[in-house]
């Protein structure tokens, strides 16, 4: 088996580099999988949140108690605040994995671009030196 050349060595190089732009490629693709299932969960608990401020809304009304109105009126501002801030993170996450998974398409197709133009070069190159054309 003959030594590695540094003509190998660059192919290989590039090709490794192309390889893990399509295993990260891969994997953002799975977290919009695990997002979209997360999206489903918290559409139910934000059905389930409002209709549990509701009822609460009601109970405070009907206990008729100024402490008990009080706590249900700041736990359920808690729960809207958080229920906010759930949403803004989540439009976070989801416009940062957009950009992500456009960057990594757009570099791979870069470096699939440039790999076959190297190796055409190569190939070129070598074709001419052999004194086959």
């Amino acid at each position: 088996m003959r030594p590695s050349s540094i003509v190998d060595d660059a192919l290989g190089l590039t090709m490794g580099t192309t390889g893990v732009l399509f295993e990260i490629h891969e994997t953002v693709g799975i977290d919009y999988e695990i997002d979209a299932l997360d999206d489903k969960r918290r559409e139910i608990y934000i059905t389930n949140m409002k209709e549990s401020i509701e009822r609460l809304e009601k109970f405070a009304i009907q206990f008729k108690d100024k402490t008990f109105t009080n706590w249900v009126k700041r736990y359920i501002s808690f729960l809207k605040i958080d229920l906010e801030k759930q949403l803004y993170y989540e439009e976070l996450s989801d416009k940062l994995r957009d950009k992500l998974f456009k960057n990594v398409k757009e570099r791979k197709e870069q470096l699939q671009n440039e790999n076959r133009r190297f190796e055409n070069l190569l190939f070129e190159k070598n074709y001419n030196k052999l004194g086959l054309r």
